[in-house]
């Protein structure tokens, strides 16, 4: 087979088009054009019509001018010759365009069996209605996820930055006046290849927000409702099987996992500290990583820990430091970090992609599959729902636990309390905490010295000494 040049295919199959040419001040420049197919023959046929206009407009060109050669705004050459076979969308300005497209046509034709949708609309003398120039995909979603940042989480807007950077990947930066639901179902296809769901529920959550923020800006004019609109997959009887839930801990887990070898396999304060802080606590992975250590307090008389970047406005709470937290030295560890004169509590982990908790996560997650506790859903979440569950089984007051987990719960239970017991005291909700046990000997499960300061007088030390090799590289560099 002969190969067609520009002619490049992504990780997800889609080809596309990359041309490269060097600009009138000598630089070299590149740019890409999504062709938004899968299938090899449409794509070869798309991509040596656009080869061989390309080439024609860049001799025309050449002939008219001495300036270096380059390619002149490609961006506005590509939109004069788009095609998109899957839609039905076509785009010409010129007889010489129009013929050049129906080739392609034929060619989708032979090898398709069919003309695409809009043929016959067009067979029947009825012109395409064109679309709005709009904002890139890209674009977009960069001045959507800006002004989250007042509304939502850090980590909220990294999943849904993640969630975006997939969309395109899969159909490329396009305008997002072209994509609709065609666009939106094979997306959704492609996803339940490799995901549960509620993942995918979740991804869909997050684009349709998108949209429903982009037509109430005016940047989504293709339709008055979002794209994606009536596409969530909804939890029957046949489905529910294949959903994903996590489980609580049982009193034979907690006792696997919090055994004497505990601090020995958890030798690091982040991997020793958050899990045992949210088996006292029912706070989330995340909430305790980030944590800084003026977090960490003693308020009227209570000593708690203040959880700041919450998931939600719920989230964001005075959470009682449990009485055997407190046995195990947890506010002995804090005033450690703070002697240190460090930010965050756990100062040796860094912030990322997937938060501040990912290391000791992974530790986790490794040290259950040590302990032989090999079901899917129970994973470090679960300790909240352990947390919760134990508390309700207390008899414990639903509004104290809410509190104490920043849990939202019912609609009606989340306006009652959220009204109602906002000015719950710290002591009321201690008490609630103190209701908490587990069948556990946290004599054996505490570490020989809960403060860690070996472990952070080192880690500071290398990093001091890191500081110091970079302050001396930057004042070598002339």
């Amino acid at each position: 087979m002969i190969r067609v040049p520009r002619l490049k295919v992504n990780r997800l199959g889609v080809y596309g088009l990359r041309v490269v040419w060097t600009d009138e001040a000598g630089k070299r420049r590149e740019a890409t054009h999504s062709l938004r197919t899968k299938s090899p023959e449409v794509a070869r046929v798309l991509a040596l019509q656009f080869n061989e206009a390309y080439e024609r407009k860049r001799s025309l060109r050449r002939m008219s001018t001495k300036k270096p050669d380059h390619l002149p705004n490609f961006e506005d050459f590509a939109a004069k010759f788009e095609l998109d076979l899957s839609r039905g969308v076509m785009k010409s300005d010129s007889p010489e365009d129009f013929a050049r497209m129906m080739q392609a046509l034929e060619a989708y034709k032979a090898i398709h069996g069919t003309h695409p949708p809009i043929q016959e609309a067009m067979n029947l003398g009825r012109q395409p209605r064109p679309m709005a120039k709009s904002m890139r995909f890209s674009e977009a979603t960069a001045a959507y996820l800006d002004e989250k940042k007042h509304q939502n989480a850090a980590q909220t807007l990294v999943e849904k930055g993640r969630t975006y950077k997939d969309f395109t990947a899969l159909f490329g930066d396009l305008e997002i006046n072209l994509i609709s639901k065609a666009e939106i179902v094979q997306w959704k296809t492609n996803d339940l290849k490799r995901m549960g769901a509620n993942r995918l529920n979740k991804r869909l959550g997050q684009v349709n927000d998108f949209f429903n923020w982009a037509i109430n800006h005016g940047h989504y004019t293709a339709h008055p409702t979002s794209p994606v609109d009536g596409l969530f997959i909804k939890g029957t009887g046949k489905l529910s099987p294949k959903t994903e839930h996590y489980e609580p801990f049982s009193n034979d887990d907690l006792k696997a996992i919090f055994s004497s070898a505990y601090p020995v396999d958890m030798g690091k304060p982040d991997h020793y500290w958050l899990p045992v802080v949210a088996l006292f606590s029912g706070a989330r992975r995340e909430e305790i990583a980030s944590l800084k250590a003026a977090n960490v307090k003693t308020v009227d008389g209570v000593p708690c820990f203040q959880i700041e970047g919450g998931k939600t406005a719920d989230a964001r709470r005075l959470v009682p430091v449990h009485p055997q937290l407190q046995a195990l030295g947890f506010m002995r560890y804090a005033e450690q970090v703070k002697s240190m004169g460090q930010e965050y509590l756990f100062p040796h982990t860094v912030d990322g992609a997937n938060g501040r908790g990912k290391n000791a996560g992974r530790q986790f997650t490794i040290l259950m599959e040590k302990r032989s506790i090999k079901d899917d859903r129970k994973v470090f979440h679960s300790f909240r729902h352990t947390v919760i569950t134990r508390l309700h089984a207390t008899g414990a007051n639903t509004a104290h636990v809410m509190q104490i987990t920043g849990h939202r719960g019912e609609a009606g239970q989340t306006v009652h309390f959220g009204t109602y017991t906002h000015d719950v005291g710290l002591q009321a909700l201690a008490d609630t905490m103190a209701k908490l046990s587990y069948p556990l000997d946290c004599e054996a499960m505490k570490a020989s010295d809960p403060t860690f300061k070996a472990f952070l007088t080192r880690w500071k030390m290398i990093e001091d000494r890191k500081a110091k090799a970079a302050k001396l590289r930057k004042e070598k560099t002339p």
